[in-house]
């Protein structure tokens, strides 16, 4: 999984950009022991759950990470080899030890030993050593169904310098991995030193890593009843287990154990741009919990285990009888709200018994495969909505396996078939935000206001909401600041960026004392700009709120993304010099990191010493030539130095990258008429207001522009347009 590097970057970024896979669920914690309860090994337990254990050896849990040994290791290493592009790698074993043989982290072959094996099925990978603690994935990985070595970048020449090759950081097991793979797993980063200490209880995920430490519970103590394992039955409980390691979010913390909330230690990616179609359906590797909770099964209760058996990871029953058990005639006594009838028939699913089109899941889980051979099911159930296939710019079911057909064909098809409406949708509204129509807001707050909807979904519209300014959003966004879901106040904070920072004090001041972490780690930062404002009892809660914040950043210290996130939440406070060093700091764990590029670029501008910051520019642009970002940065730079020439057509560039984004056209617009091509500049933001019809900001400049050209009639018409209103 490898972040975007083209982000916003003259905002402060989010808590943390990376994700790799986490859940929900804000359980409430029992009382604390007298004592911590100790990890004591999945060995400890099998003695009185002698069926689970059993259950559980050979699961993929079980054989997440092993030891390297004839009975793990389901790779070819007797002499095989694989060419990809211009590198070679080959696979060998000798006095009971695995090695494999390929380009080294300076681009000189090299042997490297097999620490442990990662994974069984669909594909194995390995854990090679590397200086300084670290661990690196092989990017050269085993299928374990067609028995094959296969490169993961198929058709790429993936050399040492670059962002995907196997030692660099998009493969450290140590971040990117270890937490999902292990039980109790503690990174172990020193800073200071730069290397790892990473440690764990147990090498795969145990019993432990779902039922929390079990040291009370194997061992009670004398004349006490035996305490109850942490996890419980029920959907709340099991999300909160399962969401760790089952969806896409970033890691604030270590130590996460049930009945802890996974918002204590994790925050999970919304439906963002890059992760999930505009209709919510997979595309990133998001694993299950966003999608999930998108379902109306997740509505109705249905919680992870009514499918999957917990301890062999295996659904519970095979085909079409496992969604058949509810979904029949005579319906579930558990979910009395299901409409009965017989889903099992040609009737339902319109195809020939038997075939794959009659499979229930190849209609509401569309899969998608990722690292070449892994497929995933899109575990949000939904019905087919091929509707919704160009208004929300997303796949449909149907015309993934009829692709001689087109989506017109299958929407027709199921009108024949079903007399049921098609139900309201998101999708085309977060298409449209994410184009940044202007059209969009009144939908997005309708969506992010509306109960009914899931957390995810709101959540994802109130973040959208960020560039638009109605007083009508607001209100929706100041409301949802209040919610009892996290994922919803995390959300509105999002979307309340849009806010000057006395009124970001002014509303979401309360959520630097939430309950749970991951709100208040979203806070600070939207926050911060106003701490040199205050005084006394306020400040000093805003200032424990940057302290815990920076803690956060510092756990994950190891990452590019952490230091800009510390760099930018030290210049948001006043302290340059602080920001100065941790930018450096993200430039030096990854050189060609472009926000801490742009973002030290700027610092220098800002600081007097805007000619130091050209080289980082233009590093930013070799390293991502089709950045946004990094062409307005570099063509500002140059009209900084009197160079507007020069600088014109990156502005046209950048406005050509990112069509979506209103700030390229407006600084395009704004530096056409500077250098007297002030018809064009109209041209240009007419074009634009096409796009965005109610932006401020673009109709001042055709108000000023038309006022310069002494275009009387055409002022008038801008005029009429600019609201009097104050934004809200």
């Amino acid at each position: 999984m490898l972040l975007n590097p083209d982000i916003r970057w003259w905002e402060p970024m989010a808590a943390l950009l990376v994700f790799a896979a986490a859940g929900c669920g804000d359980a409430v914690p029992p009382s604390a022991p007298k004592a911590p309860p100790e990890y004591i090994g999945s060995a400890a337990c099998a003695g009185c759950h002698e069926a689970q254990h059993h259950a559980w050896l050979g699961s993929h849990h079980q054989r997440a990470m092993s030891v390297p040994s004839p009975a793990t290791v389901v790779g070819d290493f007797d002499g095989a080899a694989l060419r990809h592009g211009e590198g070679l790698t080959e696979f060998s074993k000798a006095d009971g030890r695995y090695a494999i043989r390929t380009e080294g982290p300076a681009g000189e072959m090299g042997s490297f030993e097999v620490r442990y094996t990662f994974g069984v099925e669909p594909l194995q990978q390995y854990l090679l050593p590397m200086p300084d603690g670290r661990l690196q994935a092989s990017n050269v990985a085993w299928d374990s169904v067609q028995d094959r070595w296969f490169h993961l970048r198929p058709g790429e020449n993936v050399g040492h310098d670059d962002v995907l090759h196997w030692t660099q950081p998009s493969h450290n097991w140590n971040f990117m991995c270890a937490d999902c793979h292990s039980t109790a797993v503690s990174k172990g980063y020193d800073a200071k030193a730069h290397r790892y200490e990473t440690t764990f209880a147990e090498l795969s995920v145990g019993c432990e890593a779902c039922h929390g430490p079990g040291s009370a519970h194997a061992a009670p103590s004398e004349g006490n009843a035996r305490p109850a394992l942490a996890l419980r039955r029920g959907q709340q409980a099991e999300i909160n287990a399962c969401a760790p390691c089952h969806s896409r979010r970033s890691q604030l913390a270590d130590g996460f154990a049930p009945p802890r909330s996974y918002f204590d230690h994790y925050a999970p990616a919304l439906l963002e741009a890059g992760l999930y179609h505009a209709d919510g359906q997979i595309l990133d590797e998001v694993y299950v919990y966003g999608s999930f909770l998108q379902s109306r099964m997740h509505e109705a209760g249905v919680t992870c285990s009514n499918c999957h058996e917990p301890h062999t990871a295996e659904l519970r029953t095979p085909g079409n009888a496992l969604c058949v058990g509810c979904h029949n005639e005579a319906g579930h006594p558990d979910f009395p709200s299901l409409p009965l009838g017989r889903y099992d028939s040609a009737r339902h699913h319109l195809h020939e018994p038997g075939s794959p089109g009659a499979e229930c899941v190849n209609c509401h889980m569309p899969a998608r495969t990722y690292m070449v051979v892994d497929d995933r099911r899109d575990h949000s159930f939904r019905v087919p909505r091929p509707d919704l296939s160009a208004a929300a710019d997303a796949p449909d079911a149907c015309t993934g396996c009829h692709q001689d057909r087109g989506p017109e064909w299958a929407q027709a098809m199921l009108e024949e078939a079903f007399d049921s409406p098609s139900r309201d949708h998101f999708g085309p509204a977060f298409a449209a935000a994410r184009a940044g129509l202007g059209e969009a807001e009144q939908s997005l707050a309708t969506i992010g206001g509306d109960s009914e909807q899931s957390a995810i979904v709101r959540a994802t519209a109130l973040s959208l909401m960020a560039p638009y300014s109605r007083a009508a959003s607001g209100l929706v966004l100041e409301a949802a600041l209040h919610d009892a879901h996290p994922l919803v106040r995390i959300g509105a904070l999002r979307g309340a960026a849009r806010w000057p920072p006395e009124r970001r004090w002014r509303e979401a001041r309360h959520l630097l004392g939430d309950a749970l972490l991951a709100v208040r780690t979203e806070a600070v930062p939207l926050l911060a700009p106003v701490l040199n404002r205050l005084t006394g009892g306020e400040r000093a809660k805003l200032e424990a709120g940057v302290a815990e914040y920076l803690e956060v950043q510092a756990f994950n210290a190891d990452r590019p993304e952490a230091q800009t996130n510390i760099g930018n939440l030290q210049l948001a406070i006043g302290a340059p010099a602080q920001a100065e060093a941790a930018f450096a700091e993200a430039l030096r764990l990854n050189a060609q990191w472009v926000p801490a590029l742009l973002n030290l670029a700027d610092l220098y501008r800002a600081t007097g010493r805007d000619g130091e910051g050209d080289e980082l520019l233009l590093q930013a642009l070799r390293t991502t030539p089709d950045s946004p970002a990094a062409t307005l940065a570099r063509g500002l730079w140059l009209v900084r130095h009197g160079r507007d020439g020069e600088a014109l057509p990156l502005f046209a560039q950048a406005m050509r990258l990112a069509p979506d984004v209103v700030r390229y056209a407006y600084v395009y617009v704004v530096a056409l008429h500077s250098v007297n091509q002030s018809e064009r500049a109209l041209e240009v933001a007419d074009e634009a207001l096409q796009r965005w019809p109610d932006n401020q900001q673009l109709l001042q400049a055709a108000f000023g522009i038309a006022r310069d050209l002494e275009l009387d009639g055409r002022m008038a018409a801008y005029r009429k347009r600019l609201s009097p209103a104050p934004n809200r």
